[in-house]
């Protein structure tokens, strides 16, 4: 890796360092919430997965809306997708289930496969998470100008773009 590389990288993680700090994802729990952040972060991918589902086109989105269906993932998917181990991602989600946020059920396509979605009790605990989360950030802007907040999400898009592969 050439010198210049090798600065990028030191500079990455510079960046992770502070914005880590910064946001308290070191701390035990997120937002002052029962739940570290892959935990939080498996709630979140739940539900907006569902969601994604039901407000898609075709037959599956018009049955999920029409019989108020939830069509949730797998957990395969959702451990692939984290990149998260599957054996830490099915203890999260028993645990889930066993406070009454989650549902795990089988594919009626299937059989092998099992659906989740998350509970009334589960949405609830996420729109909770998701409000803190929302204030904590908008503190954390809250002194930006508006052309310095204009010029912080571009260069969060632009950060992500790049990460992504969007532009070499």
């Amino acid at each position: 890796m050439p010198a210049d590389r090798n600065a990028l990288v030191a500079e990455i993680r510079g960046f992770n360092r502070f914005y880590t700090r910064l946001i308290g994802l070191l701390d035990l729990t997120l937002t002052h919430s029962a739940y570290t952040l892959g935990e939080a972060r498996l709630l979140f991918e739940l539900g907006s997965r569902s969601r994604a589902a039901a407000n898609s086109g075709g037959e599956a989105g018009f049955l999920a809306r029409a019989f108020h269906l939830d069509l949730g993932p797998a957990a395969s998917e959702i451990a692939a997708e984290l990149r998260l181990d599957p054996a830490y991602v099915t203890r999260v989600l028993r645990r889930f289930a066993a406070a009454g946020l989650t549902e795990i059920r089988t594919d009626p396509a299937d059989r092998r496969r099992r659906i989740l979605s998350l509970t009334a009790r589960g949405s609830a605990e996420l729109a909770r998470l998701q409000a803190a989360t929302d204030r904590d950030l908008a503190r954390l802007t809250a002194s930006l100008a508006d052309d310095a907040a204009a010029e912080l999400s571009d260069a969060l898009k632009r950060v992500m773009r790049l990460l992504d592969g969007g532009e070499k």
